[in-house]
């Protein structure tokens, strides 16, 4: 079974084209180009395209764009003037590229193009440069970053070395503090101490006075004074005052000094140790270690004036009164002075007279040392010269000498001058000598009064076993 054709379309009659009423002029459609505004199609004659239905040029334009006639050819003589008149332009302007205004045209254009390379190779040479900026820029910003972290540390450091100054500022008072209790406690033990050593003094006086007692009355009489000062000074110690009292009975009479027989009175200082002026009173037996019998005075005058009999030859003599120098550059050296009128006799030289006026006493009490001179007379060194050797070795001192011996021609003991006065003259340290004394000691002070004491600001350590030495080698 066959099925019924489909129905085609209804097909309207093809109208026949007549070519000779088409347009044959050339196609005036204008191209829709961006880039040039205007243009036109290039077709210079209309061409009916076959294949395309309706009237369709091959330009693929409708005929309706298209000039209906094509324009009529140019006149010849028109052309000819069309092409002088170009040539004329054309020479007019190769005249006016070779004359000035051409020429600078083209070194105006050559100079722009000269300057738009300098530009852009200043333009890169500044993009170089900033780029170069903004490197060190980076580099200056983590410079600061190294300097703040630095900084950090630094005041981290800052306040650990502050803490650590806080806390050696706190030691240090800390040891200031201890210290002045230790120089309180020094100063009190020194107090403690003088006060044993009077007491001492006072029993071995009373023991030679009383020497028929017997030693038990003397220990029960200590025992008895120094529990009447433990009532006053309640928490002393008991143990050093009863060995102190107990000793006192058993203190042997006799006592040892070094005395030294200065040649004047007036000297304020001894003769430093190993000086010409030393050894040769040295030599001539001013300095001797004199054994003394007794504490009493006539022992005292009586063993001296046996020691240097032969020096003295029966003239009046009187000890110095000597105290300890504190100036910086005289630590150690004693300062003398003549007794004052009113002591001086021979009744008066016990020896706690001795250890509180006269003698250089060690740490512990004890008359060390002692400087005498003769009350009216002095010696000359031509006297002394002559004197007995009482040294051997030491001859050579007595060679001339201009500072000691200026006076060498001189006869006669009566025209010759005192040894202490050939010295350099001292007054300064005299008069400091004699302002110290003054403020230390009383000329009428009682024995009993005890010695006023200058009050220690500091502690100052000192070698005892050099000072010992010092003070019984010089004169």
């Amino acid at each position: 079974m066959s099925g019924q054709p489909s129905l085609s379309p209804q097909q309207t009659p093809v109208v026949p084209i007549e070519e000779n009423e088409l347009p044959s002029g050339q196609c005036r459609y204008i191209l829709l180009n961006p880039e040039i505004k205007g243009q036109r199609c290039a077709c210079v004659g209309f061409t009916l395209n076959r294949a395309l239905p309706g009237v369709t040029c091959e330009c693929g334009h409708n005929s309706c764009y298209h000039i209906k006639s094509a324009e009529p050819p140019p006149d010849r003589m028109e052309l000819l003037l069309l092409r002088r008149r170009v040539q004329l332009l054309e020479e007019q302007l190769d005249h006016e590229n070779t004359s000035g205004l051409g020429m600078s045209l083209g070194r105006l254009a050559r100079r722009l193009g000269e300057l738009e390379d300098q530009v852009e190779k200043n333009k890169e040479e500044f993009n170089q440069d900033l780029k170069g900026c903004y490197r060190n820029v980076n580099r200056t910003w983590h410079s600061v970053d190294q300097l703040a972290r630095r900084q950090a540390l630094h005041e981290d450091r800052f306040m650990a070395y502050d803490e650590r100054l806080d806390h050696h500022d706190d030691t240090l008072q800390r040891l200031n503090d201890r210290l002045g209790e230790v120089n309180e406690a020094s100063i009190a033990l020194e107090e403690r101490v003088e006060e044993l050593e009077d007491f001492d003094v006072s029993m071995l006086n009373a023991n030679y006075s009383s020497r028929a007692s017997p030693s038990d009355t003397v220990c029960s009489r200590g025992r008895t004074e120094d529990a009447a000062q433990r009532r006053h000074r309640p928490s002393q110690s008991r143990t050093l005052a009863d060995t102190a009292v107990c000793r006192a009975g058993r203190v042997a009479k006799g006592w040892t000094v070094h005395v030294s027989l200065l040649p004047t009175a007036s000297q304020p200082f001894p003769f430093e140790k190993d000086t010409t002026a030393y050894q040769r009173c040295l030599s001539r037996g001013l300095h001797r270690m004199v054994v003394i019998g007794g504490t009493d005075s006539e022992s005292f005058v009586k063993a001296v004036s046996q020691a240097f009999d032969s020096l003295l030859r029966g003239r009046e003599w009187m000890p110095l009164e000597a105290q300890l120098c504190d100036a910086a550059s005289l630590q150690g050296l004693p300062m003398l002075r003549p007794l004052d009128s009113g002591l001086i006799g021979h009744n008066n030289y016990d020896l706690e007279f001795i250890r509180k006026r006269c003698a250089v006493c060690t740490p512990n009490g004890k008359a060390e040392s002692l400087y005498i001179a003769m009350v009216s007379d002095t010696l000359s060194w031509q006297f002394l010269r002559r004197s007995p050797r009482f040294m051997e070795g030491l001859e050579a001192s007595w060679a001339f000498d201009p500072l000691l011996d200026r006076n060498d021609d001189s006869e006669g003991d009566d025209q010759e001058l005192s040894a202490g006065d050939m010295m350099i003259s001292l007054s300064t340290l005299k008069r400091k000598a004699s302002n110290s004394f003054s403020s230390t000691t009383s000329p009428d002070g009682a024995e009993g009064s005890s010695r006023p004491k200058v009050q220690r600001k500091t502690c100052v350590p000192v070698q005892m076993e050099e000072l010992h030495r010092h003070r019984v080698e010089t004169a």
